[in-house]
């Protein structure tokens, strides 16, 4: 059942994502890690103010859509004006970022069309802290960090944004954005005029601080040490690299990393992520994410796949593209839903776990996406096998006893870490979907400019 005279439904589920929008709207509330789930929430439930503003009470898609994209047709992939599969022809731009680079070249371009003051991003603060600043000299975007997986407090975007007058460009994940845009039309309108583009991640989920303690473990490193955390770089897949206090530089691999497996298990996701029906950044102007398509796992460095909301967007790309910056290539939104995978493109998990809370009486978010009604809705004996297991690891998570929850996925839940590594590889490397009919791949020469 939905609380929404106050946080407490939120708080007591463990469904903040550390947006911010509370503490805006109601004075009475502070966001803080909470010392055992290791997520940020608020430590008290505040009043409506609050609640109303919360994407972890409910996400009004339609209604922000409708303010954010007038008069353009929302489809099951959210407004869709173009799709583009693009790749920074800066090398050590493109490396460093896994993901092909583009966030950063559209920053730089932003920048240089005199129509911002500055961009809005997440940057490294001490050891595992990242929070919003504004960058204002183009020669620092190239500092700012690249994808974050862990749970932070969002607020010092909005915050920035009510402090400073001007025009930005804010870089956000879908539920930062969603809180954001909930607090801008409802408490403070005069805010949307300092927007001037969001650009928007396609999300990867996010992480309780638990998965970098597992880590830890499982690497061995202090992470009360960590100093600096790098989820992505060195390729197009990337990996995971830790420097500790002592110097050491402790790294994984996102592929044959069975440790960070373990701690990348979807149970170490903050519990929200569940239920999210919006990976695919629904209100951002620009959206940008790696490509996890077959066609593009020949590549030596990363791809992004693009979905551009709006015909200025679409122009970004053509001019980046005319000026030498970027390669790129027209594709289609069928490219989303292969990269994404119908099961998140579609919400086909997450809508199935919220009916199957609402049926055990827990409070979740009351948000009914665009894609809602388009993909095929998991069982409900999937979605209440899940939430058992969650329960299960969340109270070994929180004990800190990780080395059981290594055990765990290397007996008991072996069978299925094995078979998704085989329907990886079969539909990723053997393009088995291509083979049987199922699907057209964009043929290799197409690509051929990429690296």
């Amino acid at each position: 059942m939905i609380v929404d005279d106050n946080l407490q439904g939120v708080i007591s589920s463990s469904m903040c994502i550390g947006c911010g929008a509370c503490e805006m709207a109601d004075s009475s509330v502070k966001v803080t890690l909470n010392p055992t789930k290791l997520i940020y929430e608020p430590e008290s439930p505040g009043g409506p103010d609050a609640a109303a503003v919360c994407p972890a009470v409910r996400v009004d898609f339609a209604g922000l859509q409708g303010r954010l994209f007038p008069d353009q047709e929302i489809g099951p992939y959210g407004v869709v004006d173009a799709v583009y599969l693009a790749q920074s022809t800066d090398v050590d731009r493109n490396v460093k970022a896994s993901s092909g680079g583009l966030v950063k070249e559209l920053l730089l371009e932003l920048m240089a069309s005199g129509e911002v003051d500055g961009v809005i991003a997440l940057d490294h603060v001490a050891g595992v802290d990242f929070a919003g600043r504004i960058v204002t000299d183009p020669d620092e975007i190239d500092t700012l960090p690249g994808s974050i997986y862990h749970n932070l407090r969002q607020t010092p975007t909005l915050q920035l944004l009510a402090e400073n007058p001007g025009r930005f460009v804010v870089v956000g994940i879908p539920c930062q954005l969603e809180g954001l845009f909930s607090y801008v039309f409802s408490r403070a309108p005069e805010l949307r005029q300092r927007i001037h583009t969001t650009i928007g991640l396609l999300c990867g989920w996010q992480y309780s601080h638990h998965s970098l303690r597992a880590m830890g473990q499982y690497l061995d490193f202090d992470p009360d040490e960590i100093e600096h955390v790098a989820y992505r770089g060195g390729g197009p897949v990337g990996k995971l690299s830790v420097t500790t206090a002592d110097g050491r530089t402790h790294s994984a691999s996102r592929r044959v990393s069975f440790g960070y497996q373990v701690a990348f298990d979807r149970h170490f996701n903050t519990p929200r992520c569940h239920l999210c029906v919006n990976h695919s950044n629904f209100l951002a102007d620009i959206v940008v994410g790696d490509a996890w398509l077959p066609s593009t796992v020949f590549t030596k460095t990363g791809i992004s796949l693009i979905i551009c909301r709006k015909p200025s967007t679409k122009d970004l790309i053509t001019g980046l593209e005319r000026r030498g910056r970027i390669v790129s290539y027209e594709a289609t939104t069928e490219e989303i839903r292969e990269s994404q995978t119908d099961r998140v493109i579609f919400g086909e998990f997450a809508y199935a776990y919220a009916d199957y809370l609402d049926e055990i009486g827990m409070h979740r978010p009351d948000m009914d996406g665009p894609n809602k009604g388009h993909g095929r809705q998991r069982p409900r004996r999937e979605a209440a096998k899940f939430h058992r297991e969650l329960v299960r690891k969340q109270r070994l998570m929180w004990a800190g006893r990780y080395r059981l929850l290594l055990w765990r996925k290397a007996t008991l839940e072996l069978r299925r870490f094995v078979a998704r590594y085989t329907r990886w590889f079969a539909v990723r490397i053997l393009r088995i979907k291509s083979l049987t009919g199922r699907r057209r791949e964009i043929p290799r020469e197409q690509l051929a400019e990429f690296r």
